[in-house]
């Protein structure tokens, strides 16, 4: 991660043995089973209320940012349409969670809904990140791992005794979290294979 974290790892178990009793579904189909599971972790919550929350923010202190025109960057029409865009776009992505929570709570399984919510949510955060680093304008390109709270020792950077940061706190962490959110459209499946699960799924192709 920028912000000098490792919070990813890999296991490997060698030799193991499982009995009989314990197999979930039938032997040597482990991966039927996987794919549902992964269901739930691709389209078993609700991402649109923390998406929502980061929009107004962002709003919030865009009007308080100088804009290319001198005036505030909220006032700008590209900047004020994109992130326009990215709010209807919550909004979308709440309804269909809402869909998709409403069939959990009925017994049934997101399905391939869950690879559309994240494909959309994924990259709605990555769109997000994007204008808050547009918002943090030059201030937000120093490299500042500790306004991140990382909570371990951080790969060659040593951070100011007094925690100092440039600019406000939010325009520190802008880069961290643009960075590190570009592995949102990999991990839990790419948003590639979401995709073809989906071509697939609903589409038949």
């Amino acid at each position: 991660m920028t912000s000098g974290e490792e919070v990813q790892s890999q296991v490997f178990f060698d030799e193991v043995r499982v009995p009989k009793t314990n197999v979930i579904g039938a032997i040597d189909d482990g991966w039927t089973v996987a794919k549902y599971l992964l269901e739930f972790e691709r389209g078993g919550g609700a991402t649109a209320p923390a998406l929502q929350v980061m929009a107004e923010n962002i709003a919030t202190v865009a009007a308080e940012q100088p804009g290319p025109a001198g005036d505030m960057l909220i006032d700008d029409p590209a900047f004020s349409r994109k992130l326009a865009d990215a709010r209807i776009r919550t909004e979308v992505l709440e309804i269909l969670e809402y869909r998709v929570l409403a069939a959990l709570a009925g017994g049934g399984h997101p399905g391939a809904a869950s690879s559309m919510l994240k494909v959309i949510s994924t990259e709605l955060s990555q769109t997000l990140t994007e204008l808050a680093m547009e918002a943090a304008g030059p201030r937000g390109r120093a490299y500042q791992p500790h306004a991140a709270c990382p909570g371990g020792p951080i790969a060659d950077f040593v951070p100011p005794a007094d925690g100092y940061v440039a600019g406000e706190p939010w325009q520190a962490v802008a880069p961290l979290r643009y960075f590190n959110d570009r592995a949102g459209s990999i991990y839990a499946g790419s948003n590639e294979i979401q995709r073809n699960i989906l071509a697939k799924a609903e589409l038949g192709l």
